[in-house]
């Protein structure tokens, strides 16, 4: 008798404006861990309900994140859907993995509870540890945006003119 293998499925979520190192740990952990992976990418509209102010439309974010999954890929199946909340479809399909930072762990342990809820059984959660700048503070998108920092982490430092004499 044959026995089939599972296609093991794996999702991911954010923004992805200013990709970095640590996008990159996040994309290819998913990709080690399922043979399917599923990329949540934030909506103008969910981002802008956060707060939070983008420089990258939606379409462009898309249009790059395609680009970078097309290198790092490989032979594995992936799709990129938009989100529009912070659960997507995790609440909806069935997920193996969810691989997240520290600080969307708390997301996915509600996620988790809200499957569990709806008779789903819950994912398993792969916790990337955040990459650092050369001075120790994490690397985000927002301070690369602010021209703080460098995408892999080098700090910029601010230039100073001198007063005209």
């Amino acid at each position: 008798m044959w026995a089939l293998k599972k296609e093991i499925k794996a999702a991911v979520g954010g923004t992805f404006e200013a990709l970095h190192p640590g996008h990159l740990a996040i994309l290819k952990k998913a990709f080690e861990l399922g043979d399917e992976v599923v990329i949540g990418l934030t909506s103008d509209g969910f981002v802008e309900r956060m707060g939070k102010r983008l420089e990258l439309s939606y379409l462009e974010r898309l249009y790059r994140l395609k680009e970078l999954m097309d290198k790092i890929a490989g032979n594995k199946r992936y799709w990129i859907t938009m989100l529009e909340d912070q659960f997507g479809p995790v609440l909806t399909e069935d997920f193996d993995f969810i691989v997240v930072s520290p600080e969307t762990f708390r997301s996915a342990l509600v996620a988790n509870s809200l499957r569990v809820e709806r008779g789903m059984r819950p994912m398993s959660i792969f916790v990337i540890h955040l990459l650092l700048a050369e001075n120790g503070t994490k690397i985000s998108s927002a301070r690369i945006k602010l021209g703080e920092m460098t995408p892999q982490g080098k700090i910029v430092m601010p230039t100073v003119q001198p007063p005209d004499v």
